[in-house]
């Protein structure tokens, strides 16, 4: 597992200054529709397309969205082959980011605190149509998933937030524990232990919250752990998101979702699943 030394805060700002769904994250790539269920309303001839055709018309677009290095705006398009236009490399359905402009399709710049030369990649599924995953290559100081919706907790997730990260462990054997170890922030080496009668728990900068921070970066009620037939976390109060957000640590690949954020060293990016047309452009 990756040694984390810090969670970089280029993109965080002060708070003073200004649901069941699990986000997939498993051993497999799972969840994910066959591209005959796709088809349905289609007119007959427009099934009768090759898998191939269909297959050259799954698209991802990857936006920086902020950076202090980068072009923030900047666009790549990735197909099921790899980056729309790049040809250094084979077609194998994967693309790479990191800061070597040889080995990368996403080139990082070498000034952002914590970049790998091979940071990141995103795998194009052959097994499962029109999706695509990430996960970070253990370089740098990691990639980063936001959280959006209920996540579902397994042993070994790292959690971040603020300046903290904390490692999360599951104990089914006395009624279903949660162990929570900060690996890194203000609480390093302090470890948390609760069961299901203290749900929700929450994180934040709340004297009533369950695990209490003085850090301006992060929100009030920044996150809280519940459990519905299993463990989750969900960002913000269950009103409203925080301000900085919530992330996972994309140590497994992780299934992209239409306008997920992510985070690389010092850069964000969003990725928008573009509509498939059958004519041949998105």
């Amino acid at each position: 597992m990756l040694s984390l030394k810090r969670f970089c805060t280029c993109c965080f700002v002060s708070e003073s200054g200004s649901r069941a769904d699990s986000h997939p994250h498993e051993d497999k790539i799972h969840n994910q529709n066959d591209i005959t269920n796709q088809n349905e309303g289609q007119s007959l001839q427009e099934k009768k397309l090759s898998s191939k055709n269909i297959k050259e018309h799954q698209k991802l677009k990857i936006i920086i969205i902020d950076s202090q290095e980068l072009e923030v705006g900047k666009e790549y398009i990735m197909t099921s082959s790899g980056i729309k236009g790049k040809t250094q490399r084979i077609n194998d359905g994967c693309i790479y980011g990191g800061c070597d402009p040889i080995i990368n399709d996403i080139i990082l710049s070498e000034k952002e605190k914590g970049v790998g030369k091979r940071h990141f990649m995103i795998q194009y599924d052959k097994k499962f149509k029109n999706k695509f995953a990430i996960r970070d290559l253990g370089e740098g100081m990691g990639t980063f998933i936001r959280i959006e919706s209920h996540l579902h907790l397994k042993s070994n997730n790292i959690i971040s937030f603020g300046d903290s990260h904390m490692i999360v462990s599951i104990d089914f054997n006395e009624g279903s524990k949660i162990n929570l170890k900060f690996i890194d922030g203000p609480k390093v080496d302090q470890k948390f232990t609760f069961t299901i009668n203290d749900c929700p728990i929450n994180i934040g900068r709340m004297a009533d919250c369950s695990i209490r921070f003085d850090d301006s970066s992060m929100s009030r009620y920044h996150c809280f752990i519940g459990f519905d037939n299993a463990w989750y976390i969900q960002d913000g109060d269950g009103y409203k998101p925080s301000t900085n957000g919530t992330w996972l640590y994309g140590e497994e690949f992780v299934e992209i979702s239409d306008q997920m954020v992510f985070k690389a060293a010092e850069t964000l990016f969003k990725v928008i699943y573009m509509k498939i047309q059958l004519d041949g452009e998105a």
